[in-house]
């Protein structure tokens, strides 16, 4: 099936919390430079600035691929639109059971479209905070595989940059930035562009991104606000069919047959906050935001079209703090989040005009018992009602997460957790096309092991998830239903960095994994899309003072097409990528070039089975290909 594209992009930033006075520092993930995610009981990987400079990636979505235990999928090149995430293995749904955070703040949207991460510039970000099977109590619906938090730079020096870029397929690009303070006030101004006639055939870009931050920091007071906006449009080059008669992905794999199909995209997001200290131990935050996220699609190809709207206000309050209970250190977190979505959709299949609401309170508590063991637990009560022309649904949950964590010397920690999250179906699952569909529940378990110093670190998460009512589209029925049996989703993660020498960096992320239908039609059945094995190996050199050479190798395993659920069909093949990119500096000049697929291999991150026609459709990306970028910053 093919996925649909909607943009949810933006650049957030929040404040930072309050030092106290006899206490640690009050700890929110997404919130301050000190990350609450290192001392929660999962096995968080944590991307910070150094490993971000340290990776040959061009955007978010290439960052996130090097990940153990997630897979950043693509349809149609190589700049990250429409790539969908999965963590934990879900496959299809992946993009649906993986939240995607921004500072806190929900990136993931109210339909089956995936959050388009390129207008995020890397240069932007602190940090990243990976979650496996965790964040349903702190962040709510959609936590299933675990949460994805993109931290933005929380403090703005004087700098200013500006680049040039150029590359395979008349692919051009440029980006600029200006940051500041003066007093109490600082800022950030960034502008980034791409054009590109992308690998294949109708599969050209443009993407246009703004993004502005100005704040204020007085004592005890915080004032915030954020704005950004995007422009995007596609062309829409559809799969590649295999079958007994033919093999366009070998034969023809850049060719298309939908020369005509397009779409257009453009987004805006506003979010203005403030922080106010309530003593010494504790900060009242109030985030409110509006956001539209618009596209326009022509698929001459079967006949139809659409244009949809969607406006989202968001009024996100919470109370945070530390308190101290006999030798035991609390930091808590109390908070509400009201969501209003108005959905408005013209499509030649008819017209919807809906609305939804989401409203859910919450309450977290990580407890220090001693300097080496602690425990955390949370819990999440969500109501969502939804009405108007084609769907009427209300639907609710409750989310619970616990865990416990114990550092030995020499920073090493154990730590076990559980989660009960909770899926609810959006709107595309609820259309009138399909039956009611109600929300689906898991229950995950996670044990592991970490250890970290400097800039060197690794991690070791062994999970396994059980589903009830999982909601996935039966290729039989045309329809998004909940499943009658459960499905199981187990595997073992790692992610480790070290250095040789204050020069030479390695990294070695790399996962197993399996996730299988537990009962019903398709018993014992490996669900589509997911990858036995992925492996990410990244050398990163400082070969002379002024020359710098990362080199990674990429490998993605065997998997079924979505779509085949009774795993009748051949599997799509595994694959593999080696990159290399090297920066030379010159004051605050630089020249970066990279060589990327240097193998030439054929490469699909996506596959699609129609039983009807016992045929595949798969969507190439691009062989051997180049990227060049010249520069400066002050």
């Amino acid at each position: 099936m093919q996925r649909s594209l909607v943009v949810a992009v933006s650049l957030l930033a929040s404040g930072q919390l309050l030092a106290a006075n006899e206490l640690q520092t009050v700890k929110v993930s997404g919130a301050t430079s000190t990350s609450l995610a290192r001392e929660l009981p999962v096995g968080a990987v944590i991307l910070d600035r150094h490993t971000l400079n340290s990776l040959p990636a061009s955007d978010l979505s290439e960052v996130l691929d090097t990940v153990g235990g997630l897979q950043a999928s693509q349809l149609y090149g190589i700049n990250g639109s429409g790539a969908s995430l999965d963590l934990l293995g879900f496959g299809a749904t992946g993009n649906q059971n993986t939240l995607i955070l921004l500072n806190g703040r929900r990136l993931s949207g109210i339909d089956l479209g995936s959050p388009n991460l390129t207008g995020i510039p890397l240069a932007a970000i602190e940090r990243i905070e990976i979650l496996p099977g965790a964040g349903a109590a702190l962040y709510g619906n959609g936590a299933t595989g675990g949460t994805i938090n993109i931290v933005t730079r929380q403090r703005y020096e004087q700098s200013a940059g500006l680049e040039v870029s150029g590359g395979s397929y008349n692919a051009l690009g440029g980006q600029f930035h200006a940051t500041g303070n003066r007093g109490r006030i600082s800022g950030a101004l960034a502008s980034q562009s791409l054009i590109s006639d992308g690998y294949r055939d109708n599969n050209d870009t443009r993407n246009h991104s703004v993004f502005g931050d100005l704040r204020y920091q007085g004592e005890g007071f915080q004032a915030y606000f954020t704005a950004t906006g995007e422009q995007q449009s596609l062309g829409l080059p559809g799969g590649r069919t295999i079958d007994a008669s033919q093999n366009q992905f070998r034969d023809d794999p850049q060719g298309t047959s939908t020369p005509q199909d397009e779409a257009e995209q453009d987004n805006y997001w506003l979010m203005p906050g403030i922080r106010i200290a309530l003593g010494d131990q504790s900060a009242l935050t109030l985030d409110v935001s509006r956001r539209r996220q618009h596209q326009d699609f022509d698929y001459v190809s079967s006949s139809s079209f659409g244009d949809t709207r969607v406006d989202s206000y968001s009024v996100t309050p919470k109370l945070e703090g530390q308190s101290a209970t006999g030798s035991a250190v609390h930091n808590w977190t109390l908070g509400v989040d009201l969501y209003e979505y108005d959905y408005r959709s013209i499509t030649s299949f008819g017209n919807r005009d809906l609305e939804q609401s989401q409203r859910a309170w919450y309450i977290h508590d990580l407890i220090s018992l001693t300097p080496k063991f602690s425990i955390s637990a949370g819990a999440r009560k969500l109501d969502s009602t939804l009405s108007g022309e084609g769907a009427n649904k209300d639907q609710d949950g409750e989310m619970y997460e616990g865990g416990l964590r114990y550092t030995f010397t020499g920073n090493l920690a154990l730590f076990a957790g559980a989660q009960r999250s909770v899926r609810i179906a959006n709107l595309d699952e609820l259309s009138p096309f399909n039956p009611p569909v109600d929300p689906q529940t898991g229950k995950t378990y996670t044990v592991g092991a970490s250890w970290s110093q400097g800039f060197q670190y690794s991690t070791l998460t062994l999970w396994r998830s059980e589903i009830d009512n999982e909601i996935l589209f039966d290729p039989a029925t045309f329809t998004n239903r909940n499943l009658d049996d459960p499905t199981v989703h187990k595997g073992i993660s790692i992610n480790s960095r070290w250095q040789v020498d204050k020069d030479l960096t390695f990294t070695a992320n790399a996962s197993a994994q399996q996730a299988r239908f537990d009962g019903g039609q398709y018993s014992g059945n490996d669900v589509p899309l997911v990858p036995e094995h992925t492996m990410a190996l990244i050398a990163d050199w400082q070969a002379l003072r002024w020359l710098s050479a990362q080199l990674s190798h990429r490998y993605v395993g065997d998997r079924h097409y979505d779509g085949d659920l009774a795993n009748r069909y051949i599997k799509l093949d595994h694959y593999r990528t080696t990159d290399l990119q090297l920066t030379a500096h010159y004051r605050g000049l630089y020249l970066r070039a990279g060589a990327y697929n240097l193998e030439n291999h054929q490469v699909a991150d996506y596959g699609n089975y129609n039983a009807t026609a016992n045929s595949a459709t798969l969507y190439p990306l691009p062989e051997r290909h180049y990227r060049i970028a010249v520069g400066f910053e002050l």
